[in-house]
């Protein structure tokens, strides 16, 4: 995943794909 600042996206991504991912490889 290319990591480019979208303020379209950016919450989204910050909701879904940040939080839900480290809690998955952080455990």
């Amino acid at each position: 995943m290319k990591r480019t600042y979208q303020p379209k996206t950016r919450r989204r991504a910050r909701v879904h794909g940040f939080r839900s991912r480290m809690r998955t490889t952080g455990g």
